[in-house]
């Protein structure tokens, strides 16, 4: 499981970065979500990993 926070704004980046970051489920700064590991996943955080910050967890929530 991995814990993906956004740390960068938003504002001023392309539209398709701002469209992961909602399929993600991030809707502002420094909110934090659970998503499942899996390529889907992995796939949309490489793209806008200058945004994020994350990390594996397990399925508890304790990193």
């Amino acid at each position: 499981m991995l814990k993906i926070t956004q740390v960068r704004s938003a504002i001023g980046r392309k539209q398709d970065h701002k469209d992961t970051l909602r399929a993600l489920g991030i809707s502002r700064m420094n909110q934090s979500v659970y998503q499942d590991d899996n390529p889907v996943i992995r796939g949309m955080v490489r793209k806008i990993q200058y945004m994020l910050m994350v990390s594996e967890v397990d399925a508890k929530g304790e990193e």
